[in-house]
């Protein structure tokens, strides 16, 4: 597979659309659930953002990374729709474990860091909840929608803060 220089970072060239129209310039699109809902997820790491040095960024442990692909691999077990499913919080306050988030709802440090990143045409991005206050964020590709791009881990719920999250 040949590589696509964008900016700093070598991306691979599979990531990149080949045909350009109204598709994200980095992928093409956010996934349609329904499309891989009984396909089980698989993981690429090109989009992380190593590089960001805000209110999260991707400086982790060891123990933090364990943590992360640990949890990875609990999910490859299952399907999209089974992680869609999963709930979370209380009787009173119930909600999905693992969802969409649309863009706008993101912090404003998030969403200019999506335009430096050239991500900034995703309507939307996926968060897994990994803990009571842990995130990782990413994008679903289209043309293989069960491949999740993970762009953040945010260890202190700060790149979307707000309660719909």
């Amino acid at each position: 597979m040949g590589n696509v220089k964008n900016n700093r970072k070598q991306v691979p060239s599979a990531a990149v659309p080949a045909e350009p129209s109204r598709v994200p310039r980095r992928l093409q699109g956010v996934a349609v659930p329904g499309q891989m809902d009984e396909q089980h997820p698989m993981w690429r790491t090109a989009l992380l953002d190593r590089d960001h040095d805000g209110a999260w960024s991707w400086k982790i442990t060891d123990v933090t990374l364990v943590k992360i692909v640990e949890f990875l691999s609990e999910m490859e077990r299952l399907t999209w729709r089974e992680i869609r499913q999963q709930q979370t919080g209380g009787k009173r306050r119930r909600g999905p474990k693992h969802k969409s988030i649309p863009r706008g709802h993101l912090c404003k440090e998030a969403q200019d860091r999506l335009v430096a990143l050239q991500l900034d045409d995703f309507d939307e991005l996926f968060r897994f909840r990994t803990g009571n206050m842990e995130r990782l964020w990413g994008v679903l590709s289209s043309d293989s929608p069960r491949i999740f791009y993970p762009i953040w881990w945010d260890p202190d719920h700060k790149v979307c803060p707000g309660k719909d999250d």
